[in-house]
């Protein structure tokens, strides 16, 4: 079996959903990160989710644990064949949302690891400006097309279908800024692996 590490609501949502998709036997360890376990910190020794553990292994990095799965349970179809355009999208876009999007989330959630007291503001402020700006160039992906990768769901999917719904921390709504964007939320929700896994996360409810 499975083991992730997880905290509700939280990035390690969309290693959540493809575990879900693929069909995986896998148990959900929430993680409290003002009491992190023994087992936690030998699975992720920078005390991070997501990380998933197995036969005594455990995988850091929500895009790397992901493409495992993907490679893992190819019959799944959760990328594209690499070599073919639409696995360059699916790739371009989930290397976007892991190593540009997340980023600028960490900066509005966690100011004061990048600025002191007087600047907190100032970093936020510039993070939500650059938010806007790289949303912006998903929701012209998406007024293209139903999903990042072109016509099929992909792991890129799966994981800006969690980071939108951290827009509850934003003065102005990046869905209503951006209705490809809102849509796109909606169309990967109804997935139903998706669906389940995100029962219990975002304000859903917790069956689904």
């Amino acid at each position: 079996m499975i083991n992730l590490f997880h905290i509700n609501s939280s990035c390690s949502t969309a290693v959540k959903a493809a575990l879900s998709i693929v069909g995986e036997n896998y148990s959900v360890n929430e993680v409290d990160l003002s009491a992190k376990t023994d087992e936690f910190i030998i699975a992720s020794p920078l005390g991070k989710v997501p990380v998933v553990s197995l036969d005594n292994t455990s995988i850091m990095e929500g895009g790397a644990i992901n493409m495992w799965l993907s490679a893992r349970n190819p019959e799944a179809g959760l990328m594209p064949a690499l070599d073919t355009m639409e696995g360059a999208e699916a790739l371009k876009w989930l290397f976007y949302a892991y190593g540009t999007i997340h980023p600028v989330w960490v900066r509005i959630f966690f100011p004061a690891r990048f600025a002191n007291e007087d600047a907190i503001a100032s970093v936020k402020k510039m993070a939500v400006n650059d938010l806007f700006k790289l949303y912006a160039l998903i929701d012209e992906r998406l007024s293209n097309c139903p999903y990042l990768a072109g016509d099929r769901l992909s792991l890129a999917d799966l994981y800006f279908a969690a980071t939108i719904h951290w827009e509850a921390s934003l003065d102005e709504k990046l869905t209503l800024r951006f209705p490809s964007i809102a849509a796109h939320r909606d169309r990967v929700i109804a997935q139903p692996g998706v669906k389940a896994a995100f029962a219990g996360e975002f304000g859903y409810a917790q069956t689904a």
